[in-house]
């Protein structure tokens, strides 16, 4: 027992008593237990539970509490879903916005192998480490003791103390050595003012030490407590929960918070250790580029709460402990992190982004996108970002139609899929379900959707409305529901009946007076002209503007990308699918300026063959392309000609020309091919070769084939004309196939996949077996 000033005897019990007290009530342990809740046959609803249920508990603090965001989900919900989904030992769950690693800790908690994906290089290091837990607690207290005595020897020396200046007391007058500093560039990173000049130097002080006498094995766990206690206790931050900077503290108590931290870790590892086996792999990476990180068919669930779509900058979080700890020392580190981010804020928004045209044709996106920019020009907010609002919201939701694209190789069918996400008002009080969107899109990605469910309830704080958090729940079914192709079921609308030329007889049974924008504008167009047994209809774009104005349909800026999206995209309609017979497909064909034709010709899929057999080719790929490559067709064009592999499939020595050739060809209008080789033989017969490449879930056409063709007779009626297609596989394989016209139109003639390796996987038992090939041929 000790006594205070005033000789009253202190009852340390007592308050420690009274402490974990409060902090049961107030925000350590939830009132509620969601393992406990029994599955329902369909849909999942959870009871509304108390705003505590996000906070973290006493129980779980092992591990998940060395490091964490401020809104991350909690660990108990994690397990809920690892419950329901019956996961165990034998599988695999997937966090693909891993952030600082609740699912993966969880996951290696319960022995369940695990992956995360997580671009942020911060967070991705926070969840490499949380998750390494074969490290003998004893050696990294013993090291980190003297790390701190070096330390404290140090301040010394300098005339430096590491304690906190009680505000009570004011600062204690002393003589401060030159502090360090970080470069201007680099400070200008950070929030102004997030860390005083003091506590900035003790810090890079201690940084200079465990740096001069670093241990490999230890130095990713005692950076890990540094970055806590930078954001706890060091810095000038605090969240609310916006990033934003208090009360500047003169001086802060560098070494002490730090090595609580270190004990802290060292007292889980040694709870944890006897778990330390579960596989657990953590990839900084870009959530919507998952096919070339993971194997086809390994996952079997995937847990994850992507970001929401609102104005917090997630970077900003990181920042200080970032740059303090070398992840980003610069601006174009930060651009290049933000750039593999999915676009959730306007600080994160490129003029080069594409994700929008993801989802230009779901009209509830289209629509909010249209209300947020509405009431910006009502309320007269002109700011660059508040012009950025409503591209932002379709970039978000874009990229979140690419990441569950890309997502669907990985899956083994029967997967199962929560998403925790919440509702938002931040761009001008502008309603978006964020859970029923990212619904919607994952059933047109097809993804089965099994319920959403109630996680909590908070208000918001510019509306005073309820604002939903929730999990998605979905499950993959397996690629044989899609066939190669995008099935949407898309948002739909009612359309007005319009006199057409066809007569009730010739009209397929069950036409729907629903379709969504593009649909409804190219079923007009086709039934305004169809009758019972025709092959060819024409039309023309203006026809195009006409039924959209009559339908009063919004049209998009660029009316042919209407077209470009039933030719290459998707289906048309089942309305005038319905009408194909046999073998047959409607395609839609150009034929001059602004012309085109509905055009019913024998089925020809042009789909990479699954068995085919493939060959690796050692990578000549430059590494900087590698880098910054995205998963689209001009990283493929690019992939295929650094490895030469349009002159190793034709057998051909060939050179590019001119990528993305636009032309006008006579009887067929402007058409456009990716890019045109030129190339000779040994016989000295020059080849022309133009390639079509495919990347995400765009898909090769026969169109295109033909234009190639045309376009070879009209510009190089000298040179042999050999198309080319290349299209990306799971995998990372390479498809190519070259085509051929003759009475039966246009046809595969060859077909080949290649993969592009590190030279030393090409084994000497891949090269006898294509010696073998190449014998057998000759």
């Amino acid at each position: 027992m000790d006594y205070n000033a005033r000789g009253c005897r202190i009852n340390y019990d007592k308050i420690k008593f009274l402490a974990d007290a409060f902090a049961f009530n107030y925000g350590e342990v939830s009132t509620m237990n969601l393992t406990g809740l029994a599955p329902q046959k369909e849909h999942f609803a959870l009871l509304q539970s108390p705003r505590e249920d996000n906070k973290l508990r006493i129980e779980d603090r092992a591990a998940h509490d060395w490091y964490r965001f401020v809104l991350s989900f909690p660990a108990h919900l994690v397990r809920t879903y690892l419950n329901r989904f019956g996961l165990h030992p034998g599988q695999t769950v997937l966090d693909p916005f891993c952030g600082t690693g609740t699912t993966l800790v969880e996951c290696k908690k319960l022995g369940i192998p695990s992956c995360g994906i997580e671009p942020n290089p911060m967070a991705s290091f926070a969840s490499r480490t949380k998750v390494d837990w074969n490290i003998n607690p004893d050696e990294l207290i013993a090291h980190a003791s003297e790390i701190a005595k070096l330390t404290l020897a140090r301040f010394k020396e300098e005339g430096i103390e590491d304690q906190e200046t009680l505000p009570l007391f004011g600062p204690v007058q002393r003589i401060i050595p030159k502090l360090n500093t970080i470069p201007p560039d680099v400070l200008k990173l950070i929030l102004t003012d997030s860390i005083s000049p003091l506590p900035l130097h003790k810090t890079i002080v201690l940084l200079e030490i465990l740096e001069a006498n670093k241990s490999n094995r230890l130095i990713a766990h005692e950076h890990l407590a540094l970055a806590k206690a930078l954001v706890n206790e060091i810095s000038n931050l605090h969240f609310g929960p916006e990033i934003g900077v208090g009360s500047k503290k003169p001086d802060a108590a560098v070494v002490d918070s730090w090595f609580r931290g270190v004990k802290n870790i060292a007292t889980d590892l040694g709870k944890l250790q006897q778990m330390a086996q579960t596989p657990v792999t953590v990839h900084q990476a870009d959530s919507r580029d998952l096919a070339a990180l993971l194997r086809p068919s390994s996952v079997d669930a995937v847990i994850t709460s992507p970001p929401y779509p609102n104005e917090k900058d997630y970077t900003r979080t990181t920042r200080l402990e970032s740059v303090l700890l070398g992840f980003i020392r610069s601006k174009d580190d930060l651009r290049r992190l933000k750039q593999n981010l999915v676009r959730s804020n306007t600080r994160g928004v490129y003029k080069s982004d594409t994700d929008d045209r993801m989802v230009e044709n779901h009209d509830e996106i289209q629509r909010i996108a249209e209300s947020i920019e509405a009431r910006r020009i009502e309320l007269g907010k002109t700011s660059g970002f508040e012009r950025l609002y409503a591209r932002v919201t379709k970039l978000y939701f874009g990229g979140m139609l690419r990441h569950l694209l890309d997502l669907r190789p990985v899956l083994r069918p029967g997967a199962q899929l929560a998403y925790v996400v919440g509702d938002q008002a931040s761009y001008l009080r502008v309603m978006i379900r964020t859970g029923q969107l990212l619904a919607d899109l994952a059933r047109s990605a097809g993804y089965e959707i099994v319920g959403i469910d109630l996680f909590r309830t908070r208000l918001a704080t510019a509306t005073k409305e309820q604002l939903r958090e929730e999990v998605v729940i979905l499950r993959w079914p397996g690629p044989t529901k899609i066939n190669g192709w995008l099935q949407p079921e898309p948002y739909v609308m009612n359309l007005k009946e319009e006199p057409t030329n066809m007569s009730t007889e010739d009209k397929p049974k069950g036409s729907t007076e629903k379709a969504n924008r593009y649909s409804a504008i190219i079923e007009k167009v086709f039934f305004s002209k169809y009758k019972h047994g025709m092959r060819e209809l024409a039309f023309e774009r203006k026809e195009m503007e006409k039924f959209a104005s009559k339908l009063d349909v919004m049209l998009p800026k660029n009316l042919g990308d209407l077209v470009y999206s039933f030719r290459y995209r998707t289906k048309l309609p089942e309305q005038i699918t319905s009408l194909a017979g046999p073998d047959e497909v409607w395609i839609i064909r150009p034929v001059g300026r602004s012309k085109y034709c509905f055009a019913l010709v024998k089925y020809k899929p042009l789909f990479p063959n699954e068995l085919m057999a493939i060959t690796k080719v050692p990578d000549a790929t430059p590494g900087i392309v590698v880098k910054y490559a995205f998963n689209d067709e001009q990283a493929l064009l690019a992939k295929v000609r650094y490895n030469r592999l349009v002159d190793i499939f034709s057998g051909v020595t060939c050179y590019s020309l001119q990528n993305h050739l636009r032309t006008t060809v006579p009887e067929m209008g402007q058409v456009e091919t990716d890019e045109i080789y030129v190339g000779v033989d040994k016989k000295g017969a020059h080849y022309v070769f133009p390639i079509q490449a495919k990347g995400g879930k765009d898909k090769l056409n026969i169109v295109q084939i033909e234009q190639d063709f045309a376009v070879c007779a009209a510009k190089f009626p000298l040179l042999v004309c050999r198309p080319i297609g290349a299209q990306f596989m799971d995998g990372g394989v390479i498809a190519l196939f070259e085509f051929e016209t003759g009475e039966n139109g246009v046809t595969i003639s060859s077909e080949k996949h290649y993969k592009l390796v590190p030279p030393k996987e090409v084994t000497d038992a891949d090269l006898q077996t294509y010696r073998g090939r190449s014998e057998t041929q000759s």
